[in-house]
């Protein structure tokens, strides 16, 4: 970022993330109130300055409306006395008024100034220099015009200037001259500068300290984020970081990281069961094979019968460790979403029809009823569901006696979810068991001689390949008289 260009003293690394938000926030912000300030005291200087323009014309427009007023009498006046009148007239007006300053002049070279600055202020050669025209305004009783002031400086000084005159009835003219000192305006425009750099240093210390709370707070989460991702490890994965509860962006973050550590912790307990399951159910075909060799060795060189019976033992142990081993993997496939991309719209009903046929041609031992196969849409993978189908079928003709029944239906079993039904006459299970057998390599007390055949993985295999299509393997069984295996999936 450009923040990291600037050449700081002292600064070797790149700002943190939090420098860069407040050193943006106080830029900003300072850009702002520069900018804010600009306009705030141009608008107010030319609103002081065009009130003191506004002024010296409304004391303009009294000295004609007075000259109006007592026409009569100045006309009934000798010419020397007309101006001492007039300004008898004016002195309310400007007594408070120390800053206005006027001259008048009439054409028999009387003069009348109200302050002895006029003397040296308006003098020919200080007036020549601004070009502008020292009477610029004509007035008598029938005469009314817009009228502009003109500014000049003298010593160090800025002055505005209005210049006027008035013709009597008689043809007489008095020329009015107005100076207005703007040195009022310069202080006060002075103070509301200071002022204005005052409020905006205050206003600056409180934004920069206010920024730098709210900054802390926005990104205090973040920092939460930081010091908990710091404590998570392989043997750690059940920290997760605490919602903010406001619902914004960072609460979306937390939840993203927290679902993240769900997945990685789900995926290293899945890697450590693997590796505990699998180390523990080949130590006995690995103990069996060892024993085997140990035979050989010892007194199977010489004994043709033996040796045969010990290869073929140990060809037995391997191909079971071989078929243990894939399902293995393939439950942590399965667990670790290795499936998701080959998910479509499959219609249950034809698959099931399949199975049914197949059944019935590979294993003529078992009666195979199939009650009702209604059209039941579902997302999932078609090779994954074949295989749960065919798992729970390949259970029920294991447990089920030489003549028995295993029956199969597909149906809508409410308006969000579809069923698939297994069910047979066989030996079933007894209720303590069936909390259990969908645990990896667990078999039922009567079963673990392995006169079945199979490693204990099958039901979990099909419990993982159903928790996937996001649905629910439901097995109810009553001894003596069957099991029957749901599987519930959600419509599409």
């Amino acid at each position: 970022m450009w923040f990291d260009k600037l050449n700081i003293p002292g600064r070797k690394k790149p700002l943190k993330i939090y420098h860069r938000i407040v050193f943006f926030f106080i830029l900003a912000l300072t850009a702002v109130l520069t900018l804010s300030f600009l306009m705030v005291f141009f608008f107010s200087q030319q609103l002081i300055l065009n009130e003191s323009k506004s002024t010296m014309i409304r004391f303009n427009n009294y000295v004609i409306n007075t000259l109006d007023e007592n026409m009569a009498t100045l006309l009934s006046l000798p010419a020397d006395q007309r101006l001492e009148f007039i300004s008898d007239k004016l002195y309310p007006y400007v007594k408070d008024n120390s800053l206005i300053a006027y001259q008048l002049k009439d054409t028999q070279g009387n003069i009348y100034q109200s302050s002895e600055i006029l003397t040296d202020l308006l003098v020919a050669e200080n007036l020549e220099k601004y070009n502008f025209h020292l009477f610029e305004f004509s007035f008598n009783d029938d005469n009314n015009q817009m009228i502009s002031v003109n500014s000049l400086r003298y010593n160090q000084i800025e002055y505005y200037y209005l210049g006027s005159y008035y013709v009597l009835e008689d043809g007489d003219i008095i020329y009015l001259q107005i100076i207005k000192n703007l040195n009022d305006s310069y202080v006060f425009m002075t103070t509301l500068f200071v002022l204005m750099i005052a409020i905006s240093i205050l206003g600056m210390i409180a934004i920069i300290l206010i920024g730098i709370y709210g900054t802390k707070q926005t990104l205090k989460p973040l920092i939460e984020i930081s010091e908990t991702a710091k404590n998570i490890t392989e043997n750690n994965l059940n920290v997760r970081i605490e919602e903010t509860g406001n619902k914004d962006e960072l609460d979306q973050l937390i939840m993203s990281l927290n679902q993240m550590i769900r997945k990685l912790e789900s995926a290293f307990n899945n890697q450590k069961r693997f590796v505990s399951d699998a180390s523990h159910e080949l130590r006995i075909p690995l103990t069996v094979i060892q024993g085997y060799i140990d035979i050989l060795s010892d007194w199977g060189k010489n004994d043709p019968q033996l040796r045969d019976e010990s290869i073929e033992a140990i060809r037995d142990e391997i191909q079971g460790m071989n078929k243990m081993v894939e399902d293995l993997l393939l439950i942590t496939r399965i667990e670790n979403n290795y499936f998701d991309e080959d998910f479509i719209i499959l219609d249950v009903s034809t698959l099931l029809e399949k199975i049914f046929f197949q059944c019935q041609m590979i294993d003529p031992d078992h009666q195979y009823i199939m009650e009702s196969c209604d059209h039941a849409f579902v997302r999932g993978n078609e090779g994954l569901l074949i295989q749960a189908i065919r798992g729970l079928l390949d259970n029920s003709r294991k447990y089920t006696p030489v003549g028995g029944t295993i029956t199969l239906s597909c149906r809508v079993h409410s308006k969000t979810m579809n069923e698939i039904i297994v069910s047979d006459t066989g030996c079933g299970i007894p209720p303590s068991e069936l909390e259990k057998i969908k645990e990896r390599f667990y078999r039922i007390s009567s079963d673990r001689s392995r006169s079945t055949g199979g490693s204990g993985l099958g039901l979990s295999i099909i419990d993982s390949i159903i928790s996937i299509h996001r649905g629910r393997l439901v097995i109810t069984s009553e001894l003596n008289k069957g099991t029957q295996a749901t599987i519930l999936l959600k419509k599409h």
